[in-house]
C-alpha cells in the first residue's frame, strides 16, 4: 500500500561546536555576512511560543522577549563588535539566513527526488554549543516512500562519502545552490572547522532529523487502525529507506501519543511525527506548534546532552579544573534544576527525548567528575590552611626565641 503525502517538512540539524574564547569573533563573522539576520522575538507575534516556555528557560534561549524598543534602538545603532559583545553575554543567539528570491528548477531529470530548501537557522549558545537547522520540502510528490528515501539519503549530505548522493538521484530544486556541493560548502562556511565536535564524539558526517507528515485519512481513520501503517511508521522514525524489510530494533525507540491520529516516534537519529489527515488541526495548527514550540524544546534538550557531554571532557583538565567546577555549578542552578514547561504535550516529548538521549546518566558522570573536583580542591584547601598555620607557628616560634634572647641579654 502506497501511503499519500497531504503536508510534510522535514528539518536537518546540524550540530557544532565553537570554542568558546573564539564565541565572540563567531558572531562578529556573522554579523558580517549580509545574508545573516538577527531573529528578534516579540511577545505579540510569537504569543504561543512566548507562553509554552517557562520564566527561566524563556530567558536562556530567548532573550529578546525582554528587549524593550530603546534597548532595539541602542543595539542597532552600535557597531560590529559592540554587538558581538551584547550577543555573546545571552546564553542564547539565534540566525536566520536569507536565501533570498528562490527560482526552482526544472524537474527535467527522470525520477529524481526534487527538493526544496524553505529555511536555514543557526541557534548558537554562547557556551560554544551551536546548531544550523535546514528545513526542506520534497517537491513534485505525494508518495510516502520518497519522504523515506529522502530523509535517509539526505541525512548524509555532509559525509565524506556524500558522492551516493548523485547516483541516489537526489536534485536540488533551488536556484540558490545549484548542487549538493554547493549546498556542504555553505554549511561549512557558516559552522567552520569540525575539530571540537569531534573531541566530544559527535557526528559531523550525519544531520539528525526532525521530521512532520501528514498522510491522507483514508490509511488511517476510525475504520483503518495504526497497524496498517505501523510498518511505514517504523521506517520513518527510525530514518530508514523504503525498501527496508527486516525486523525492527525498537529497543531505542520512544513512541508519543499526542492524540488518537498523532504519533511521534524519538530516536537518537532524530524527531519524526505522523498525523493523520481525519483531525484538521494536523494540518493547519499542529504543524506550526511542532515546528516552533516543540523544535526549540528539543533543541534545547539536544543542548543539555552536548554541553555536559562538553564538561565531561573539561574535567580532564586539571589546570582548569576549577573553572569547570563553576560552569557546572551554573549549569545546574540556571537549567538543571528547572522545568521547560507546563504545556502537557511538551512535558511528555521533553521526558521521552531526555530518556533516549540519556541525559540523566550523563549528568551524574558530570556530577561524579565534580565531586571528585571538588573533594580534591578541599583537600588543598586543607593542606594550604595547615601550610599557612605551620607557617605562622613558626614565625611566632622564631619570635618567640628572639624575644627570649633579647630579654637575656638584656639582664
Amino acid at each position: 500500500m502506497e501511503l499519500k503525502i497531504k503536508y510534510h517538512y522535514s528539518y536537518f540539524i546540524y550540530p557544532y561546536v565553537v570554542k568558546e574564547e573564539k564565541y565572540n569573533k563567531y558572531i562578529q563573522k556573522l554579523l558580517k555576512n549580509n545574508k545573516c539576520t538577527l531573529k528578534i522575538f516579540e511577545k505579540r507575534k510569537n504569543a504561543n511560543l512566548y507562553s509554552y516556555f517557562l520564566p527561566t528557560v524563556k530567558e536562556y534561549m530567548f532573550k529578546s522577549f525582554g528587549f524593550a524598543d530603546s534597548n532595539r534602538k541602542i543595539f542597532n545603532s552600535s557597531g560590529i563588535k559592540l554587538k558581538a559583545n551584547m550577543l555573546s553575554q545571552a546564553p542564547c543567539t539565534i540566525f536566520e539566513y536569507n536565501l533570498g528570491q528562490d527560482v526552482q528548477a526544472k524537474a527535467g531529470e527522470e525520477d529524481g527526488i526534487f527538493f526544496k530548501i524553505e529555511k536555514i537557522e543557526i541557534i548558537c549558545f554562547n557556551t560554544g554549543i551551536c546548531f544550523l537547522l535546514l528545513k526542506t520540502n520534497i517537491e513534485g510528490t505525494d508518495k510516502f516512500s520518497d519522504l523515506l528515501n529522502f530523509n535517509f539519503r539526505f541525512r548524509d549530505i555532509n559525509s565524506e562519502v556524500n558522492e551516493g548522493l548523485n547516483s541516489s538521484k537526489i536534485k536540488i530544486q533551488t536556484g540558490t545552490f545549484n548542487d549538493i556541493k554547493k549546498l556542504s560548502e555553505l554549511i561549512k562556511e557558516l559552522t567552520g572547522s569540525t575539530r571540537e565536535a569531534k573531541k566530544m564524539d559527535i557526528d559531523t558526517n550525519r544531520f539528525l532529523i526532525y521530521s512532520y507528515v501528514c498522510i491522507d485519512q483514508e490509511y488511517w481513520n476510525d475504520r483503518n487502525d495504526f497497524s496498517g501503517i505501523e510498518k511505514e511508521f517504523f521506517k520513518y522514525a527510525n530514518v530508514l529507506n523504503s525498501e527496508f524489510n527486516s525486523s525492527f530494533n525498537n529497543d531505542r525507540l520512544k513512541t508519543v501519543n499526542l492524540g488518537e491520529y498523532i504519533k511521534i516516534g524519538i530516536s537518537n537519529a532524530g524527531v519524526n511525527l505522523i498525523a493523520s489527515s481525519i483531525n484538521t488541526v494536523n494540518y493547519t495548527n499542529l504543524p506550526f506548534e511542532f515546528e516552533n514550540e516543540y523544535l526549540y524544546t528539543y533543541i534545547f534538550t539536544l543542548y543539555k546532552k552536548y554541553y555536559l557531554t562538553k564538561l565531561l571532557k573539561e574535567f580532564k583538565n586539571i589546570k582548569k579544573a576549577g573553572a569547570i567546577k563553576e560552569k557546572f555549578v551554573n549549569f545546574t542552578n540556571d537549567i538543571w534544576i528547572h522545568e521547560i514547561t507546563n504545556n502537557d504535550n511538551g512535558i511528555l516529548i521533553y521526558k521521552e527525548a531526555s530518556e533516549i538521549l540519556e541525559l540523566d546518566d550523563i549528568y551524574e558522570k558530570a556530577k561524579k567528575q565534580y565531586d571528585v573536583v571538588y573533594k580534591d580542591f578541599r583537600v588543598r584547601d586543607n593542606e594550604k590552611v595547615n601550610k599557612i598555620i605551620l607557617f605562622l607557628l613558626v614565625i611566632s616560634l622564631i619570635t618567640n626565641v628572639v624575644n627570649f634572647i633579647i630579654l637575656f641579654k638584656l639582664k
